[in-house]
């Protein structure tokens, strides 16, 4: 679990930084570029589900709420009996979500239907994928 912790820190701390917006599609060196800092966050978030789903655990796993033409994105932060706590991630538009805002709690079942329901949908997604090739 402390290298759960320990990864979603890092991807919380990425909320802190302000990104600066030179590329604009073009490789970029600069470690707080918009699409730089966007890829990072994408690549925890994808080490965040695979350690999360090994142990077994909501915790460290992503998700999402409807917002204009995206959504706003929260991590969960910590698993209790009966709820979870979410917390924002500065992510792609920002969206926050008015309910939650910066941290928010949801009922555990809630939280894991949402989640284990996006994992069934991927998995069904793949295995079409991998029928077509």
């Amino acid at each position: 679990m402390k290298t759960i912790e320990t990864k979603i820190q890092e991807l919380l701390a990425y909320n802190e930084i302000e990104p600066t917006y030179g590329s604009f599609g073009k490789t970029s060196d600069d470690p707080n570029d918009f699409d730089n800092i966007m890829k990072t966050q994408e690549r925890l978030m994808d080490e965040l589900k695979v350690l999360a789903k090994a142990r077994c655990t909501l915790l460290g796993r992503t998700m999402q709420f409807p917002m204009a033409d995206s959504f706003a994105l929260y991590v969960v932060t910590k698993v209790n009996k009966t709820t979870v706590q979410l917390t924002w991630l500065k992510w792609c538009d920002a969206w926050q979500d008015d309910r939650l805002g910066y941290r928010g709690s949801l009922p555990v079942d809630y939280a894991s239907k949402q989640i284990y329901g996006r994992d069934k949908i991927d998995a069904l997604f793949s295995k079409a994928k991998a029928e077509q090739q």
